[in-house]
């Protein structure tokens, strides 16, 4: 019924599986974290990646094995900031999910932990610095913790902060990353 939320969805899925078929091939390991209703866990699995799909809402999981047709996908739930594997991933992909938590800084670090080196992360996120954006920068927080009774709620309505470019930039550096591509 909202047009324009489905054009915007529909161009982000794009871009998002553009951005990570270009840098990992089938067959390499993924983790999908906070992946939902699996959307982009299945359609990887079904792209021949070995997806272990994850989110806090563990009830959600039966709801993806559903939706399963074909292609390697393993089912870790929990929460972001606790989870560990015993080997790195190739590459993580985590969309519409750095808005939702109170520490971004302390979620990029984890996650930088869970890919191997020479591997990626893919990200997705509402800009920031979009002109009707009401929401406070992470940068200007001094206490993000005031906000971790709110965390991890879906949809828009669970949005801590909207980060703006150049914070992606400071935040993937203090976790150890290298930013090779933003695109808006």
């Amino acid at each position: 019924s909202n047009l324009g939320y489905a054009y915007a969805y529909k161009n982000r899925r794009r871009q998002t599986f553009r951005l990570l078929t270009e840098v990992l091939a089938p067959g390499t390991r993924i983790l999908d974290i906070a992946a939902a209703q699996g959307n982009f866990s299945l359609a990887l699995a079904e792209l021949g990646y070995k997806v272990t799909w994850n989110d806090l809402r563990e009830d959600l999981a039966d709801y993806v094995r559903l939706k399963y047709e074909h292609g390697e996908i393993d089912f870790t739930p929990g929460n972001a900031f606790e989870i560990s594997f015993p080997e790195p991933f190739d590459g993580v992909l985590i969309t519409e999910i750095i808005e939702h938590v109170a520490h971004p800084d302390e979620f990029l670090v984890n996650t930088s932990q869970l890919v191997k080196p020479g591997g990626y992360i893919v990200m997705t996120t509402p800009n920031g610095a979009y002109f009707n954006n009401k929401l406070p920068k992470f940068s200007e927080c001094p206490d993000p913790s005031i906000h971790e009774a709110i965390q991890f709620k879906p949809d828009s309505d669970g949005h801590i902060f909207l980060l703006h470019p150049e914070e992606i930039e400071t935040l993937a550096v203090r976790a150890g990353l290298q930013v090779e591509k933003i695109v808006l």
